[in-house]
């Protein structure tokens, strides 16, 4: 069931930055722990940051916020699988056929695209999304309304990833609760003798009444590459709708799109993702190709795709979105 219309009330504010304050936080120099005891011995903030076992025994982060907001990530993937209102709503939405033992990538939430966005010379959408990320930091800065809880994971090069990609890097990923918004931020740093460019993206599933119910705006005006006839030979057109509806398969990447887009998800609320470093956005359901799902969901990506990034030696880029639900019936 698709989350309500509601009226937000968290009170804005700057993201936390991931530090180590005086009794709110612990941060280590060890990247990857053994087990879930030790995650929570390390990493583990009462009340705000717990870890625990979640499907098929894979480690979860759990952030929960003074206000009643929570948000889940599995280590395996970084992929974020949950984000709930204070009112319990979930937000996000995770397919029927998703499989958590590390077998595959896991098909829903906020998985990762990165170093490469859909079919190219390595794996459809690279490797981010199905290899273990370790954890770096984790925060609950106090700061003048409520605590927000923070994570911090770290994915580097190994022997599987220069197979395909054949450059040192460390991506840094972080997700935070402000209130009832979710914040994720990607940077990738350059740590090879070499520049590289990358494609990336977040993939982002939002649960919907129904999919002939649902709307995204904002990206009127824009050139876009039509890849639902052919993903690797897109059609480039013109978006000349105010409201992009669903009535088959959809496929989209529109170039050079706005910091500020909304899905309206049928209830009368929407998820408004406001974003920067993300120069595109991808509006994806499949249709009948998923009848088990398509009527249930919706993805609305931040990319970086038109143009891929370039980083120097010794360089980095970045990228971060925030996702908030707003009342579209006022």
């Amino acid at each position: 069931m698709a989350f309500s219309s509601m009226r937000s009330t968290m009170r804005c504010g700057a993201r936390p930055c991931l530090r180590t304050p005086a009794k709110a936080a612990r941060r280590t120099t060890t990247i990857v722990a053994s087990s879930v005891s030790e995650l929570n011995t390390k990493y583990g903030i009462p009340g705000s940051v717990e870890f625990k076992e979640g499907k098929s025994g894979s480690p979860v982060v759990v952030l929960k916020h003074a206000c009643g907001s929570t948000a889940e990530m599995y280590l395996f993937g970084a992929c974020v699988t949950s984000w709930k209102q204070p009112s319990g709503d979930e937000i996000l939405y995770v397919r029927p056929d998703a499989v958590f033992d590390k077998s595959k990538p896991i098909s829903g939430g906020v998985p990762h695209c990165f170093p490469q966005f859909g079919p190219g010379p390595m794996q459809q959408h690279g490797f981010a999304r199905n290899l273990d990320w370790g954890v770096s930091a984790t925060s609950a800065d106090p700061n003048p309304d409520d605590k927000d809880p923070a994570v911090e994971v770290v994915l580097t090069e190994s022997e599987y990833t220069l197979k395909m990609w054949p450059y040192k890097f460390k991506a840094v990923y972080s997700v935070s609760l402000h209130g009832e918004q979710l914040n994720c931020q990607l940077r990738v740093i350059n740590t090879d003798d070499k520049p590289f460019d990358f494609t990336a993206a977040l993939h982002t599933y939002i649960e919907v009444l129904a999919i002939e119910k649902a709307k995204v705006t904002g990206l009127k005006g824009l050139t876009y590459l039509c890849k639902a006839k052919d993903p690797k030979n897109p059609e480039t057109k013109t978006e000349d709708r105010d409201e992009i509806t669903f009535t088959g398969y959809t496929d989209s990447v529109y170039l050079n799109s706005p910091s500020h887009v909304e899905l309206e998800v049928g209830t009368g609320a929407a998820v408004a993702l406001d974003s920067s470093g993300w120069e595109d956005t991808v509006v994806w359901n499949p249709f009948t190709t998923m009848k088990d799902c398509y009527q249930s969901f919706c993805c609305v990506e931040n990319a970086k795709f038109g143009k891929p990034a370039v980083v120097a030696p010794g360089e980095s880029w970045s990228a971060t979105v925030t996702m908030s639900v707003v009342d579209v019936t006022q």
